[in-house]
């Protein structure tokens, strides 16, 4: 198979995955194994980024991010398996998603914990990137450690373009206020929009101003 993603050869696998590898130690096995049936055509194991391959310097946070390339039966796909998968999965994963003509990249921030003494993943935001042409988006592996290089792919794929673990929480914590302000201006204005009464209206405006100067 072609490097997809122009990564340095050393870091290339190239191994077909059977879906079993993924929900045959799931807890909810039969749900995941429907979707992985349903949905899935094949799953690729692409690319396995270490300090080794690399030739970078050990993370503290992350020793190992691989890639896999998942080829859909249909048009579409839910992001629901994904998420249960990369639950399994003890390291940092990136999913290149081929749909009928479409290519998306998906990543969750993931951090491990440890919890009364045993080792944990905690998955965060999903992050996804619709409709990218691979022949003319290129990755750039930046910094000198692993923690380095998976924080600035995090930072691509989220579009965010945060170099570090701290910067990309602090982006996005930004962006789901963003968010949150949104649906309120929305909610608000709809109200506004709908309202008879002079006064109720005009304290609909004011509180509409006071979002947008957040905004």
């Amino acid at each position: 198979m072609e490097n997809l993603l122009d990564f340095p050869p050393p870091t290339m696998v190239n191994k077909g995955v059977p879906k079993s590898a993924f929900y045959g130690r799931s807890a909810q096995k039969t749900r995941l194994k429907d979707w992985l049936t349903r949905e899935f055509d094949s799953i690729t194991w692409l690319y396995k980024l270490t300090a080794q391959t690399l030739n970078i310097a050990e993370g503290d946070k992350v020793q190992e991010i691989d890639v896999f390339l998942c080829r859909m039966k249909a048009d579409s796909y839910s992001i629901n398996p994904f998420c249960g998968m990369d639950e399994l999965l003890p390291r940092h994963s990136l999913f290149i998603i081929e749909y009928g003509e479409h290519t998306d990249l998906l990543m969750h921030y993931k951090e491990k914990t440890v919890v009364r003494g045993e080792e944990k993943w905690k998955r965060g935001d999903t992050e996804l990137l619709k409709d990218v042409d691979l022949s003319e988006f290129h990755f750039q592996l930046v910094g000198a450690s692993l923690d380095s290089v998976y924080a600035g792919l995090l930072g691509q794929v989220s579009r965010l373009k945060t170099l570090s673990k701290a910067e990309y929480a602090q982006a996005a914590a930004d962006r789901k206020m963003r968010q949150q302000l949104q649906q309120q201006l929305e909610t608000l204005e709809r109200k506004c929009r709908a309202e008879k009464q002079p006064r109720k209206k005009y304290e609909l405006h004011q509180k509409i101003l006071k979002i947008k100067e957040q905004l």
